[in-house]
């Protein structure tokens, strides 16, 4: 592997863990949370969408955890270690 192909792949395995982190901070579902208690809200419509893109995102962060994993595996057997 030529060390610009290193180069490329830790500026994208850094932002994808900046993202990953960003992303755990749970800013944008602790104001969601808010949301959901005032007056009027919800609907049983909005409950049956809100329902449905909440279990969405479990699974793609399972997802997420399981191709973290693997990738890591697969990339301890590739090669020679330094």
């Amino acid at each position: 592997m030529s060390s610009d192909h290193v180069h490329i792949l830790d500026k994208k395995i850094s932002a994808l863990s900046d993202a990953l982190a960003k992303l755990g901070r749970g800013v944008t579902l602790a104001e969601l949370l808010k949301i959901i208690r005032n007056p009027g809200w919800t609907t049983p419509a909005e409950f049956a969408f809100a329902t449905a893109l909440i279990n969405a995102v479990h699974t793609h962060i399972a997802a997420i955890e399981t191709l973290q994993g693997e990738l890591l595996t697969a990339s301890k057997s590739v090669g020679v270690r330094g």
